[in-house]
């Protein structure tokens, strides 16, 4: 019995010093006409106790919280593997663009590099091409350039 009365005696301290503290607080009034609120009535003073409880909601209803903090880790963990994936995906269509690019450059280089420009036809022929097409074709890859390329 002696082992479980130092433990009933801080149990029944922190039960004892767990409960509400209600402090009263004094509105005063002084000669000037200043306002002051204390937590004791001083000499002169002219108000009295004041109460000061919460206003309650305007709906009458006071809805308590249910937070779990589980839940707003959850949550927290869910929207970084958002960002997370949509970097991801940035970055990987990103690359496909620069791929892109480097390859209508190489292109658009080949095309007003002055060189003769030549095909293999259906028949395994080499078909030279013309330098109208040539004009018209570096044409549309300059304007795809510039859309498409900003770097």
């Amino acid at each position: 019995m002696l082992g479980r009365e130092p433990a009933a005696i801080v149990a029944v301290l922190a039960a004892i010093s767990a409960a509400p503290v209600h402090a009263q607080m004094h509105k005063c009034v002084d000669e000037r006409g200043v306002t002051h609120y204390t937590d004791k009535p001083g000499p002169g003073c002219k108000g009295g106790p004041v109460d000061i409880r919460p206003t309650p909601p305007a709906s009458g209803k006071l809805n308590e919280r249910k937070d779990d903090p589980a839940d707003a880790e959850r949550e927290f963990q869910r929207r970084q593997m958002q960002r997370e994936r949509k970097d991801q995906d940035e970055a990987r269509n990103l690359e496909a663009q620069k791929r892109r690019c480097a390859s209508m450059h190489a292109d658009y280089g080949r095309l007003t590099g002055g060189r003769r420009l030549a095909r293999t036809n259906e028949k395994g022929e080499r078909v030279y091409v013309e330098d109208a097409e040539r004009e018209r074709r570096a044409a549309q890859l300059k304007s795809d350039l510039a859309r498409q390329c900003p770097f």
